[in-house]
């Protein structure tokens, strides 16, 4: 029964660390946590995809299935731990208010339950040195599980908050068009001022929603609702097309040049960290070693045609390195993202079939 008393410590301990890794650590989840996210996440995207009206439905109940399944999980195995725990002893080492016969495995379920949950009855009482130490680190281990997935749950409220307040400023910011027309009607509308501005608010929404991603990979991406405009997919991709055209446009106004770097910037790490938490290898291979492809270049020409429109001149001839590379990393990391949720990926504006087509002023 030695072995038992062991296995049960152990599964604590891995129990414990699992749920201290997914909230304590910024930058990683535990393994039961890991397992669950991806489980229900195959579960519900598949259904968003087939049954759009109840597929949509379904994906909002993601990121709160997941966090209960999580927590639910977390306080079970600890429970069984702490039960295989004490098991061995329940005959010899505690006292019973009540003889009931020899002590099952379900006397050590209602034990662990009671003392994980902070209750103590009292009708079964540790007597040895070693029943009572146990039975301690269960019930600390159960109050300061408790007490963190507490306080998880409401810095995730937050954090989706944040995620969505970003994605409803580029919602209402692009006005039913794209990035990059946005971008030409500001810098011929209100001149360079108005882009650095829409470049630094942007850029400052990246980095919360980059600093979310690895505080809380479990629910940044998974926490849907049901209207479209809070979706992160659609935001990500104006983001992208803006910091396209923030980029050719710093040619024209070296003004812009600081900004749109900035923009471009917090962009590529956001994406670096979206992928290397959610999406394939492949995809992240993609955008951390970006090689434009002629495609991409006719892009970039394409949003230097726009912008010359807009303003009513032609711009200086450049390469346009980075914004050519963007462009290409920008396609690899929206097409990942597209297929992990089970989204249809919309036609980017650079290609010239997304967006509002742009026309000369008047």
């Amino acid at each position: 029964m030695g072995l038992v008393l062991a296995l049960g410590c152990a599964l604590m301990v891995l129990v414990a660390c699992d749920a201290a890794v997914t909230i304590l650590h910024s930058d990683a989840e535990g393994l039961l946590a890991g397992g669950i996210r991806r489980l229900v996440w195959r579960v519900t995207a598949p259904l968003n995809a087939r049954l759009p009206r109840l597929g949509r439905h379904a994906l909002g109940l993601a990121g709160p299935v997941i966090i209960v399944l999580t927590c639910t999980g977390w306080l079970t195995l600890l429970v069984v731990g702490l039960a295989l725990a004490v098991w061995p002893m329940l005959a010899g080492e505690f006292a019973a208010q009540t003889d009931l016969g020899a002590p099952t495995f379900t006397d050590a379920l209602y034990f662990a339950g009671g003392t994980v949950a902070v209750l103590g009855f009292g009708d079964l009482t540790p007597l040895s040195g070693r029943g009572q130490l146990v039975t301690l680190a269960g019930a600390a281990a159960g109050f300061t599980m408790f007490t963190g997935i507490a306080t998880y749950a409401i810095e995730i409220v937050g954090g989706i908050t944040a995620r969505n307040r970003f994605t409803l400023a580029v919602y209402d910011d692009v006005r039913g068009g794209g990035g990059a027309t946005m971008v030409a009607g500001d810098l011929a509308e209100a001149g360079p001022d108005e882009v650095r501005e829409r470049c630094r608010a942007w850029a400052d929404h990246l980095r919360a929603l980059d600093e979310m991603v690895h505080r809380y990979p479990l629910v940044a991406f998974t926490y849907r609702s049901h209207r479209d405009e809070y979706d992160p997919e659609p935001a990500l991709r104006h983001v992208a097309e803006a910091t396209v055209a923030a980029l050719v446009a710093a040619e024209r106004e070296p003004a812009l040049r600081t900004t749109a770097e900035a923009l471009s910037s917090a962009l590529a790490r956001l994406q670096r960290t979206i992928a290397g938490t959610y999406l394939d290898k492949g995809v992240v291979r993609r955008i951390t070693d970006p090689e434009p492809t002629e495609e991409d270049r006719a892009a970039v020409a394409r949003i230097d045609r726009l912008l010359s429109d807009r303003l009513g001149r032609e711009g200086p001839k450049a390469e346009h390195r980075s914004a050519t590379e963007t462009v290409h990393r920008c396609r690899a990391f929206l097409a990942g993202l597209h297929q992990w949720s089970r989204t249809p990926t919309p036609p980017h504006e650079w290609d010239g079939r997304g967006g509002v087509r742009p026309g000369r002023p008047g």
